[in-house]
């Protein structure tokens, strides 16, 4: 099948003909009701699937004709879904997980990075147009004047500006051109939503273009957060985009955008338990906290940390205290401009440029209590300040009569970020007899009721203030091509070559320890310190307890007293010793060539005459992918090496149009080999300070198969469908056992049985939506019912073995959400008026945080959106 025939226009809808034809269409829509949707619905008035072009291979082409697993969505989707932000994709577009948190989370098939920190690189490059947006917190975009979104597949290590593992999500914008339109969105809802859209279209001249849209999304917040009064997981985003565009001739043109944005909203409220007693801080160590009165029956950290639990506190409300730094405060300022020069009918040269900076105000990243009790955080003291700078070259041509397209091109960003954060903990108790068996390096049993000689100190650091300033630098050279062997033949070829320079600098404080002793000791109530031989340098002091009830004094109570969080920043107030000043700074380079070679086969049409299948496209495709390795601050040891994490892709898949274009159904299936995969975790330093760091997974697979289908049995009546099942297994994954690390014993726990975590191993979705046209307009009802199975939220290997007990503990179990649209079209088509219910079931599901079961031993947790009702009206002129 040539060029022309791939691309022509749909024929139109026999979905008249006789009955036998419809029947085959109602079984084979219920065979495949478990399959997926990719893109725009259909020509309403022919009742065919409108073909879908997209830009996956840096050209515009039919979706059915190239070898790459990619769902589409039009703008029109968008509204017709009411998909008014890209976290919502990840209900309708298969093997896609996108969790909005502290940092924002996209994974796809199991791919993704799980915090945000700007010393590692997202594992799915989100582009805005050309432009790679490098940096998680701004790539969660409100779909504004949007043209379509592209959600590609599996590592991108050929094309796209940046190397990625997981895949891509491409949002492109709608252009200016030489109309004079606008439109409005404006809408209301329960929680206190209300947004406003609008956009416009002013042509300045023949050949010069212009067009502004902005964007305000605001609601109060789902969760009541009872000590603070604050109200959480609210909304308040507001956005101005402009773009121009000159046509200087029919060869030549230069697009501009500019983007300004603000963010300022509470992140999502969490609840707190605890899963398991046995957690290094709890009875792992015999730690006592604030509260404990007797050693053997350890209460106040469970107390704390149940204080803030949904079966406490009931539903939807949180206890997070009264100085949690929860705000979410981000101003993102973007240029960019791309010029297009057709140089020739076969060649044409094009040029991507891209100015941005963020700010991101101070927040708290973790809560290692989890309660209101303020014992231990990890805050982002100062503004993160980020700027990148990044050159797209790319040469696009064809040769040999178009049997040949290329794209080659070069690639070059650079980067920096700061990232100042500080640790606190607060002072533990242990028992004189605990400290004596942990100093002989023997696992410490329970003490006796009622205690010994209670010791006050620090199990780890009490403050480690760090300053964090990254310069990453991309450069990379790239070059693919697809020769048309036969008419239905098709290879493409494609490499890249990758350098990424990370230079970082650490510099950290820590605190005081001579003053602190000082003035615990000055307190009268505790005398000289000892020194415990464990738990690191910085907790060499532990106090004994001179009061005369011992521990029923609540003698843990008494000195965290003593340094409590007096400027209200979420961090205790312990003296900083200036002595203590350390300066690192490394560098490397690391290097990846990522090739890639895909075959398609096109069926004949001459096979497909007298059969209802009207295209069929066969692939296979072998590709590589590469993130680049980094520097990790690891308590007292400084920076060290994570290595770079590459995978190999191995995928088949078919795509068909069937019944007369009423039909389409789309699948692959892949085996995915990971190296080096790149994971968070909890570890400890080589003095046993407790710390979340990252690490390498040595080998790790991904064994899949993704569906895809739209199905339209009447012009009126469409279907849409997904399903997604994914195997995901670490084969080399160990990590030190902390129990063992903290009593000076270097033991390895194996992980290889665990599953990857974030995201679920199946998902499926189903939409159905009926549109009935009369002298009143159109009137639409849609249903969409999405569903996930269960999700790993854990950082350890304990986690992991309570979650396989009962998923709740550390998880979310499987759950599924109905969303409900009913929309009005004026005769006219310039109106429309949408009332709509999200999670119409009121489901209660959730999407992070963290379980930690065998360090603080707690299960933070966040939900998703409760029910959600409004109205939208939208105007076009």
């Amino acid at each position: 099948m040539n060029n022309n025939n791939q691309l022509r226009h749909y024929r139109l809808s026999t979905a008249r003909q006789n009955k036998s034809k419809i029947t085959y269409q109602c079984i084979a829509a219920l065979l495949t009701a478990a399959l997926m949707p990719s893109s725009s619905f259909a020509n309403k008035s022919s009742g065919t699937l409108e073909e879908i072009l997209v830009t996956a291979r840096k050209r515009s082409e039919s979706m059915q004709t190239i070898p790459i697993a990619v769902s589409a969505l039009t703008g029109q989707d968008l509204l017709d879904r009411g998909i008014s932000n890209t976290k919502e994709l990840t209900k309708i577009i298969p093997s896609l997980e996108i969790r909005e948190g502290q940092a924002n989370q996209i994974y796809i098939r199991g791919i993704g990075e799980r915090t945000g920190f700007a010393r590692v690189d997202p594992a799915v490059g989100v582009y805005l147009d050309d432009l790679f947006l490098p940096r998680s917190d701004g790539q969660l975009l409100d779909t504004v004047d949007v043209q379509s979104i592209q959600v590609l597949r599996g590592p991108q290590g050929t094309l796209f500006g940046k190397n990625t593992t997981g895949g891509a999500l491409v949002v492109s914008l709608i252009k200016p051109n030489d109309s004079n339109e606008a439109y409005i969105d404006v809408g209301a809802g329960n929680v206190g939503q209300r947004h406003l859209k609008a956009a416009i279209n002013i042509p300045i001249s023949d050949t010069f273009y212009s067009r502004v849209a902005v964007n305000i999304n605001k609601n109060e917040g789902y969760i009541e957060d009872i000590s603070s009064g604050r109200s959480n997981s609210s909304i308040d985003r507001q956005s101005l985009l402009f773009q121009t565009r000159w046509e200087a001739n029919e060869s030549f043109s230069i697009d501009t955008q500019a983007f300004l944005g603000k963010v300022r909203e509470n992140f999502p409220g969490a609840n707190c338990n605890v899963p398991s007693n046995h957690a290094l801080y709890i009875e792992g160590l015999w730690v006592a906290h604030p509260g404990d009165t007797d050693p053997s029956n350890l209460t106040a950290f469970r107390e704390n940390c149940e204080s803030n639990s949904r079966q406490r506190l009931g539903d939807l409300k949180s206890n997070q205290g009264q100085n949690a730094q929860l705000n979410k405060e981000l101003d993102t300022l973007l240029f960019a401009a791309t010029t297009e020069w057709e140089i020739r009918d076969s060649l044409s040269f094009k040029t991507v440029i891209g100015l941005r900076g963020e700010k991101e105000g101070p927040i708290q990243s973790s809560d290692t209590d989890g309660g209101p009790a303020l014992w231990g955080s990890y805050v982002n003291t100062e503004d993160s300040n980020r700027r990148s700078y990044s050159l797209e070259l790319q040469l696009n041509g064809d040769a040999f009569s178009q049997r040949l397209n290329y794209t080659t091109g070069f690639f070059l960003m650079h980067e920096t970020n700061t990232e100042d954060f500080t640790i606190t903990n607060t002072l533990r108790g242990l028992d004189a007899q605990t400290v004596g068996e942990i100093g002989l390096g023997e696992k410490p049993t329970r003490p006796i009721s009622g205690g010994t000689i209670p010791l006050i100190g620090f199990v780890g650091a009490p403050l480690i203030a760090s300053e964090f300033d990254l310069a990453n630098t991309t450069a990379a050279l790239f070059a693919q091509g697809s020769f048309d062997l036969t008419q239905q033949l098709e290879i493409t070829l494609g490499f890249r070559i990758t350098a990424e320079r990370r230079e970082s600098e650490l510099t950290t404080l820590e605190a005081d320890m001579d003053a602190i002793g000082a003035r615990i000791t000055g307190s009268g109530l505790f005398g000289n310190g000892i020194t415990a031989g464990v738990f690191g340098p910085s907790a060499e002091g532990f106090y004994p307890y001179l009061g005369p009830l011992g521990w029923r004094d609540d003698p843990v109570s008494i000195a965290a007293a003593l340094f409590p969080d007096a400027n209200g920043d979420a961090l205790l107030d312990y003296p900083v010793n200036p002595n203590s000043f350390r300066k690192e700074a490394r560098e490397e380079v690391f290097t990846q060539s990522t090739p890639m070679l895909s075959v398609s086969y096109t069926l004949p049409e001459r096979w497909l005459e007298n059969s209802f299948v009207d295209s069929s496209m066969l692939y296979a495709t072998w590709s590589r992918g590469f993130k680049s390795g980094f520097f990790e601050p690891r308590g007292i040891d400084g920076l060290q090496k994570i290595e770079p994490e590459v995978v190999t892709n191995h995928e088949i898949g078919f795509k068909v149009d069937a019944f007369d274009r009423s039909l389409r159904i789309n699948a692959a299936f892949y085996a995915m080999d990971f190296n080096d995969q790149q994971l968070i975790a909890v570890g400890a330093d080589s003095q046993q300070n407790i710390a979340v760091v990252f690490s390498n997974a040595g080998k790790s697979e991904i064994r899949g198969a993704e569906f895809e289908i739209n199905w339209l049995p009447l012009p009126a009546l469409a279907f849409n469908a997904a399903l997604s099942i994914n195997n995901y297994r670490y084969l080399e994954f160990t990590e030190l056992d902390l129990q063992a690390a903290v009593i000076g014993q270097e033991k390895l726990v194996d992980r290889t049985d665990e599953t990857f975590p974030v995201t679920p191993d199946k998902s499926a979705s189903i939409g159905v939506q009926y549109t009935w046209s009369g002298d009143f307009g159109e009137l639409t009802p849609r249903i969409d019912v999405s569903y996930k199975s269960a999700i790993f939220y854990g950082f350890d290997p304990g986690s992991y073995a309570i979650f396989k007990q009962d998923e709740e503990l550390a998880g979310q179990p499987a759950y599924a959400l109905i969303d409900a649209r009913l929309s009005w079209q004026n005769p006219a088509g310039d109106t429309t008026v949408s009332g709509w219910v999200k999670n119409l079931s009121d489901e209660r599901y959730r999407i992070g945080v963290v379980a930690v079961a065998d360090s603080s031993g707690i299960y933070n947790q966040a939900y998703g959106e409760p029910r959600m009702f409004g109205i939208d009206i939208r105007k076009t002129y």
